[in-house]
């Protein structure tokens, strides 16, 4: 049975089929990257403790008053290969935005997410304490994408830390069925209600966005929570019914970036344009 699309009314009365707006694009500070190739290899190349534009930025303030956004990349990746346009865009609509690249290894170089989740769940607490303290925030929000949605809600079983998180936006993330991964050990069956990263918590508002076309995380359901009063599940192709946006598309596309604005932001949402993604 296709699983319900849960569709907040804030975000469908923001979808269209125009354009961002180009006032806001011509006046945008930071560099966006939409070569999704040039990208990946620009950061690589870069030593891990590179920030993609608009992020780690200091003495920020955001316009709006609204919490931190705290971006945490996925699997075989680093921060600014993985965020050389979302941070950026989020950056140019007043968003402060912070992000690090976790889960490195001694063999791993300049890319994160290669190691024991414990690590990544234990450094992406810490960040989240440096955020609060640099930024004197209460709250967080978090973006994860793949791995890093994961990594977001094992940090909200970490004792304290589901009080510090507002908003869990997961981007193509798995929330179950890790044992349709030929590289992961088998998972139990979880409770409803209830994802392989463990329960969810009444306090975090949690939107997940999702593609028909991803090829790591399938079937669709994996990428979604069981219909609740604080879940949202958006599926890009219930908006955009000709996408072909893949996984990693996902993270480089105005679409998705339209969708995370409005879920960080409801009472603020954007034009969500349809249009040409990367389809891997």
């Amino acid at each position: 049975m296709r699983p319900l699309i849960i569709m907040a009314a804030a975000l469908l009365a923001a979808v269209g089929g125009g354009i961002l707006g180009s006032t806001a694009a011509a006046a945008a500070p930071f560099p966006v990257t939409t070569d999704v190739i040039a990208a990946q290899a620009a950061g690589y190349l870069r030593p891990a403790t590179t920030s993609p534009p608009g992020a780690n930025l200091d003495h920020c303030t955001d316009r709006h008053g609204r919490d931190p956004v705290i971006l945490l990349h996925g699997t075989a990746s680093n921060q600014l290969s993985a965020w050389a346009y979302l941070a950026p865009s989020l950056a140019n609509a007043g968003f402060c935005v912070f992000s690090l690249t976790y889960g490195q290894t001694p063999w791993s170089a300049n890319i994160g997410a290669l190691a024991d989740k414990s690590q990544s769940t234990r450094e992406a607490g810490s960040f989240i304490d440096a955020v609060r303290a640099r930024t004197g925030a209460t709250k967080v929000d978090l973006v994860g994408h793949s791995q890093g949605g994961a990594i977001a809600q094992l940090v909200t079983q970490v004792p304290g830390k589901a009080d510090q998180i507002a908003t869990i936006v997961d981007v193509s993330a798995p929330n179950r069925g890790y044992a349709n991964s030929p590289w992961a050990p088998e998972a139990a069956p979880q409770p409803a209600g209830q994802g392989d990263n463990g329960p969810l918590h009444q306090g975090i508002r949690y939107v997940n966005l999702a593609t028909t076309h991803d090829e790591i995380v399938f079937p669709l359901a994996n990428a979604l929570m069981d219909p609740a009063p604080h879940v949202t599940n958006i599926v890009v192709e219930s908006i955009c019914p000709h996408s072909v946006i893949g996984h990693l598309g996902m993270i480089y596309s105005p679409t998705v970036s339209a969708l995370v604005q409005g879920a960080l932001d409801p009472r603020r949402p954007v034009p969500v344009p349809c249009g040409a993604d990367y389809p891997a």
